[in-house]
């Protein structure tokens, strides 16, 4: 027989994003002990409200299953003397195994034959097993921050006011701080707050249902969605917003839609003032115009709970609001009235940190630095460069950012529009913001790239300069997040910049404030960069060893790129395999010797000598050629000819002549060949199997 089990943990309502990572962790772990235990299961369901963590798993074993345990002992001959008679090693064995000599058998081994006791150990009772791992699992479920309550000995997301424990028909006994578990659960906290007692587990959302909760996720979100999909439709609008489902979805227990409106007039405000106030301060979804020509004016809020009245419930949440979107119109108005210039001046009483000096400092460093990068990118644009470099940070200081911190960038942009500034300059104060994770979407124009990456590499090496370096789990101003933003754009637009250079360019105008030596400081950015490079990498599918081969020489990453590229097209040909097997061992050759750099043909003796050299001269001049243009494919193909002459001269030739001039003449060769493969990479690193 098998039965079904059911683990509720009931809560104060906890935090939207702690319930889905809570919810994994109970799935992995309970699939891990199940399995460790041979105990047969069903996938598990998992369950999750603001108020609720739950787990139902059916098709349980009553019992786990019985055990077979094999001890060896020592070997037949050390356990029995030459009359056959148990020694004391067999006779402590079969001590030590709880059983008589007698019952003890013998295994053979490659080594011989040896004593051995299997027995077969009954499985225990499933009800004795789930009550520890229950208990174990809810004391392990990670939550970013836990706190105490009147249970002193423990923590938890938030505090537990119950626990249902129950496995077919019985309830199991499981404890947390004084919280017994028992068969009870609770119903929507305002619509149906009654105990509700659970006599199956197969009955679960059934019964919560009828009390208003939907403890399923997945269900919820569905619900959800559809409800405001159709509202859309009827009002002829569209949702875009769908990231926003997962956290609304997670405030609640029973949705109930409610569709709400607000005046046409704020439409007047731009549309990313609208979305920020409704879905990341209210949690509505907006509604957009099918013509894509902006907002329609409603929005779509879910409620956790059925009201008596819709009206009521409506015109609290328009109530609500129309008083963040007054605010709103009111602070764009204000900020429009004040020159973006006179916002970006005020940068110099805004402190960005304490080792780095003010954010009006830090706007004049990057603003140099995007000078630098104008010059090589985009000398024509320099002007805009400086005039979006000066004003990228202004809006920091408008009313409208101080309210709504998720609108920077975004307002700069609009303002900078409105007081008439090239649409440029306008765009990349937005945009050098981007991109905003790894993956995100970059700047659209080369002043967003110029100006975000000069902003971010101030950022990097002032930190790094101050001591604030990266730990393991500890990056509190993200420059991890902005070292790979910086490549991700140097690779994706395939600018080709110097890593070391542009650090250069930050750490001379952060020398006043550096509190370590700068050429420390650049090692560590530098070997940083490197680090997040390999990341890049492996995401763009480049396999390790060439990853390792290609970054020994690591400035340029569009470079660095093109050159792991090339490898990766060529390494499965049998002569580049050849290749990197000769570069392996000509490094352990030149790792005992010295070597000159001069190679003298007079001197060469055998024939497999002089025809290396000669297609080694065939193919040096048009390969750096090639290299140098970043034509690495061409490059690397142009190897193949060396492929037999090198199989030759390892095969013929003996490196370590007695003659010591041939000796060094051979070495010199060698080290010519293997300095031309390092123009690419370093092949003796690549794997040939």
């Amino acid at each position: 027989m098998a039965r079904s089990l059911l683990f509720e943990i009931g809560t104060e309502e906890i935090p939207t994003s702690y319930i889905a990572p809570a919810l994994e962790f109970m799935r992995g772990y309970l699939s891990g002990r199940f399995a460790d235990a041979n105990l047969a299961m069903e996938p598990p369901e998992m369950f999750g409200t603001p108020r609720r963590l739950a787990v139902r798993i059916r098709g349980v074993a009553e019992s786990l299953p019985d055990m077979v345990e094999t001890k060896m002992g020592p070997a037949k001959q050390a356990a029995f003397d030459k009359d056959g008679n148990p020694t004391k090693a067999a006779l402590g064995f079969a001590r030590s195994a709880g059983v008589d000599i007698s019952e003890i058998s013998f295994a053979t081994t490659p080594k011989g034959e040896y004593l051995c006791m299997t027995r077969t150990i009954p499985g225990k009772p499933t009800i004795e097993f789930l009550p520890g791992v229950l208990q174990d699992m809810i004391m392990q479920i990670p939550f970013p921050k836990t706190m105490k309550w009147s249970n002193p000995d423990v923590r938890f997301a938030r505090p537990v006011h119950w626990i249902a424990a129950i496995f077919g028909n019985d309830v199991l006994p499981v404890s947390f701080g004084n919280v017994t578990a028992g068969s009870v659960t609770y119903g929507n906290r305002f619509m149906a707050p009654s105990a509700i007692e659970i006599t199956r587990p197969e009955d679960y959302e059934e019964l919560l249902a009828a009390a208003y909760v939907i403890p399923a996720v997945e269900k919820r979100k569905g619900l959800i969605w559809e409800g405001v999909m159709l509202n859309a439709v009827n009002l002829k609008a569209e949702v875009r917003d769908k990231d926003l489902l997962d956290e609304v979805a997670n405030l609640i227990e029973y949705p109930h839609i409610i569709i709400g409106r607000f005046d046409d007039s704020f439409l007047e405000l731009p549309t990313e003032v609208l979305v920020t106030v409704m879905k990341h301060h209210q949690r509505y979804f907006p509604l957009y115009s099918l013509e894509g020509t902006g907002l329609r004016p409603y929005f779509v809020a879910v409620s956790n709970i059925i009201p008596k009245n819709d009206a009521v419930v409506r015109a609290g949440n328009e109530r609500v609001l129309k008083a963040r979107l007054d605010d709103g119109k009111y602070f764009f108005e204000e900020d429009l009235s004040v020159p973006l210039k006179e916002y970006a001046e005020k940068l110099k009483d805004v402190i960005f940190h304490k080792d780095m000096g003010t954010s009006y400092e830090k706007m004049e460093r990057f603003s140099r630095i995007a000078l630098y990068l104008a010059d090589i990118l985009a000398p024509d644009k320099k002007d805009l460069v400086r005039e979006a470099a000066y004003l990228c940070k202004a809006d920091l200081n408008s009313l409208m950012v101080c309210e709504f911190p998720e609108l920077q960038g975004i307002m700069g942009r609009e303002y900078a529009l409105r007081q008439g500034y090239d649409p440029e300059v306008a765009l990349a104060i937005r945009e050098h913001y981007l991109p905003s994770s790894a993956e995100g979407e970059l700047p659209s124009d080369v002043i967003g790239d110029i100006v975000g990456m000069s902003d971010r590499i101030d950022t990097i090496c002032g930190c790094f300069g101050a001591g604030l370096i990266p730990t393991g789990t500890s990056d509190p101003f993200a420059l991890r997040r902005q070292t790979i933003a910086i490549e991700n754009i140097l690779l994706t637009k395939g600018y080709r910049i110097s890593i070391s250079a542009l650090v250069d360019q930050a750490l001379l105008h952060l020398a006043p404030k550096l509190k370590r030596d700068g050429a420390e400081v650049k090692d560590d950015v530098i070997a940083f960069f490197k680090s997040r490079f390999v990341s890049i990498l492996q995401g763009r599918g480049i396999a390790g060893d060439v990853i390792e081969a290609v970054l020994r020489d690591f400035d340029d990453p569009v470079d660095t790129f093109m050159r792991a590229g090339a490898i990766m097209s060529v390494r499965q040909e049998e002569w580049f395999k050849s290749i990197c097997s000769a570069s392996k061992r000509v490094e352990n050759i030149l790792k005992k010797v010295e070597a000159e750099d001069t190679i003298t043909p007079s001197l060469f003796v055998q024939e497999e000598e002089k025809a290396l050299y000669l297609r080694f001269k065939e193919a040096e001049d048009p390969f750096i050629a090639d290299a140098a243009r970043g034509e690495y494919t061409s490059a690397l193909k142009l190897l193949a000819s060396l492929k037999e002459p090198i199989d030759s001269f390892f095969d013929k030739v003996l490196v370590m002549s007695d003659d010591i001039d041939v000796r060094i003449n051979r070495i010199a060769l060698l080290k010519n060949l293997v300095s031309l493969f390092d123009r690419v990479a370093q092949f003796s690193k690549i794997s040939t199997t």
